[in-house]
């Protein structure tokens, strides 16, 4: 954790959470941090264009540096989505599961499209729903070519990630993550990660009752999603695993 980056983010925080701005009195005792490393931190911040202090001494208020970037944030997920719907509709029309895009937020996981399978029981989860990296076969499939988000976690969540280090490893090796039931009873799942420049920056799974999945059936689904996935959004020639 380097300290400085964290301050800065503390100040920004204690600033988003002051609709009318906030004091630089204020800031410093939120921060628990004294007014001179306070000020030099919202020197920089300033100058950088992610916070303003429309009149000198008065209140700090956030720009809209933040709203551009998740604006760009969201323009991406889109063209993503666009990318991979061919995908969705091809794989549950293949095998009549539910298949879904997914792509990592912080320690979790965000669903940002899916296509219903055609089968009575199927497991539902709403666009925009959120599941754990650590002891999913999607978060295992992004995982697996992640190292900075496994390194994260390795130190934010030691006693999770060492159970789910093995399963990660696998998903980089066999190229693909299973979930025989582990995460959620009865529903087993397999998940592939989309590359952008050797990085897994999505996911594509497929999930459903094990009666109707088992191993043998997802790994061959596995290798469906690994040769839709990569003819959709093609890796690198020169990628690596990072």
């Amino acid at each position: 954790m380097i300290q400085s980056v964290q301050r800065a983010f503390q100040l920004l925080e204690t600033i988003a959470a002051a609709p009318r701005g906030a004091r630089l009195s204020d800031i410093a005792d939120a921060a628990g941090l004294n007014r001179s490393t306070t000020h030099n931190l919202l020197a920089t911040l300033q100058e950088l264009g992610y916070v303003t202090q429309p009149t000198r001494g008065g209140v700090y208020t956030l720009t809209d540096r933040f709203a551009e970037i998740a604006r760009r944030s969201t323009v991406t997920d889109d063209l993503l989505r666009e990318r991979l719907r061919p995908v969705l509709e091809a794989i549950t029309q293949s095998t009549g599961e539910t298949c879904y895009l997914a792509v990592p937020a912080g320690d979790q996981y965000v669903y940002l499209d899916a296509v219903e399978g055609r089968a009575p029981l199927r497991l539902t989860i709403p666009i925009g729903g959120r599941e754990p990296l650590l002891g999913t076969a999607i978060g295992h499939a992004l995982l697996s070519l992640r190292s900075d988000l496994c390194q994260r976690l390795a130190a934010e969540e030691p006693a999770a990630w060492e159970k789910a280090a093995d399963s990660v490893e696998q998903a980089r090796v066999d190229g693909y993550a299973l979930d025989l039931a582990d995460f959620h009873a009865d529903i087993a799942c397999t998940a592939v990660p989309v590359l952008d420049d050797g990085r897994a920056r999505a996911a594509v799974a497929v999930a459903g009752p094990i009666t109707r999945l088992p191993e043998s059936r997802l790994r061959k689904i596995a290798a469906l999603l690994r040769q839709a996935t990569e003819a959709a959004h093609p890796p690198a020639a020169d990628s690596t695993n990072t």
